[in-house]
């Protein structure tokens, strides 16, 4: 009874490092000229994992995996978002494949606006593989905009500096031989399969002109990673699994900005005239 009960805690922890690559996480930002706008945050997982966990917790209450958020945290989340950032509603959502739920919020002015462009998954390839790191810095998306007629809106991405760049030297990373390189490839596939991230601005507006990268009609796409994609490029996904579990953005972007179909911002500002 015991040892059965230790098999299914074991398979739990298990699973709960399989889910994380099981979310697909969108954020999209929609401003207007005079600088107010909203939120929509949506975070969806799939039905597969949602029933293996919900076979794995006390007593199989199914559905519980998929429970709407509670709305004292998504309240907090929104005074993380930036000062006068207020939760308006929350709704469930369910594809074929996903389900999950909408959360959208309002802002008054976009200049108190931080996004954390690394969604926090609740789980990392370290702590599965026994390794001990701190917790993954957050990088933000800022936002300073001017307004007039037209008005200017600068999207500010933080960026990491490049190793050899600043006064002190980067730490080197401990090398790994090629049976623990070949067991981190598998500890990543398992954690990125089915992961896919995206963040973009929609101008509430008549764009005039921008530098953006990734442009669609008034849609600013910041962000569209599917990691299904980088698994489907064998080269390029063992240049991502030799940077080690916690790989710096700079040398991530570098490989997946040659993958077809995936999109990343990667200036440091993106300039956006509208009205």
């Amino acid at each position: 009874m015991a040892r059965n009960g230790l098999i299914k805690v074991a398979g739990f922890v298990v699973l709960l490092f399989a889910l994380a690559g099981c979310l697909e996480v969108s954020t999209i930002v929609s401003v207007k000229p005079d600088g107010t706008g909203t939120i929509t945050d949506r975070t969806l997982m799939s039905k597969a994992s949602i029933g293996q966990m919900s076979a794995l917790t006390e007593g199989g209450n199914k559905g519980q995996a998929g429970q709407m958020p509670d709305k004292a945290v998504l309240e907090k989340k929104s005074q993380e978002i930036g000062e006068g950032v207020r939760f308006v509603s929350v709704r469930p959502v369910v594809t074929k494949t996903h389900e999950g739920y909408e959360a959208l919020y309002a802002f008054r002015d976009i200049n108190m606006l931080q996004l954390n462009r690394n969604p926090d998954t609740g789980t990392s390839a370290d702590s599965a593989s026994g390794e001990q790191t701190s917790k993954k810095k957050k990088q933000y998306v800022r936002f300073i905009l001017k307004k007039g007629s037209p008005s200017r809106l600068i999207i500010v991405l933080d960026q990491e500096k490049e190793a050899g760049l600043s006064g002190s030297p980067a730490a080197a990373k401990p090398r790994q031989n090629p049976e623990q390189l070949k067991m981190a490839a598998g500890i990543m596939k398992q954690f990125l399969k089915g992961m896919r991230v995206f963040m973009a601005v929609d101008i509430n507006g008549s764009i005039l002109s921008t530098n953006a990268m990734h442009r669609k009609e008034k849609r600013i796409t910041l962000m569209d990673v599917d990691f299904d994609k980088l698994l489907g490029n064998p080269k390029q996904f063992a240049s991502f699994a030799a940077l080690g579990s916690d790989p710096s953005s700079v040398e991530a972007q570098k490989i997946m900005k040659k993958i077809p179909g995936i999109k990343l911002e990667t200036q440091k500002e993106v300039d956006v005239s509208f009205q």
